[in-house]
């Protein structure tokens, strides 16, 4: 092997070197960032190993209490009809 060659090796291997060192930042952080949400869950008391079922959830319940609101919302306009036909 050529010197030129073996110095392009160690520019790879060093280049590889500081490439693991940033995956494991990067790594790190995103654990600590999980726990970190981890615990919010839990202070909510929502287990975040069912967190996919929980959001179902809420969004089943949000959608609900949107028709729910929309329904509501309709009958007071057609209680209310009546009387603005009155003004007209």
């Amino acid at each position: 092997m050529s010197k030129t060659t073996i110095d392009a090796l160690v520019v790879r291997r060093d280049r590889l070197r500081e490439n693991v060192q940033r995956v494991k930042g990067r790594l790190d952080s995103a654990r600590a960032d999980l726990a970190s949400v981890e615990e919010e869950c839990l202070k909510k008391k929502v287990d975040p190993e069912k967190i996919d079922v929980v959001i179902d959830q809420l969004t089943t319940s949000l959608e609900s209490e949107i028709t729910r609101l929309q329904d509501m919302i309709t009958l007071a306009e057609s209680q209310v009809a009546p009387f603005l036909e009155e003004d007209k």
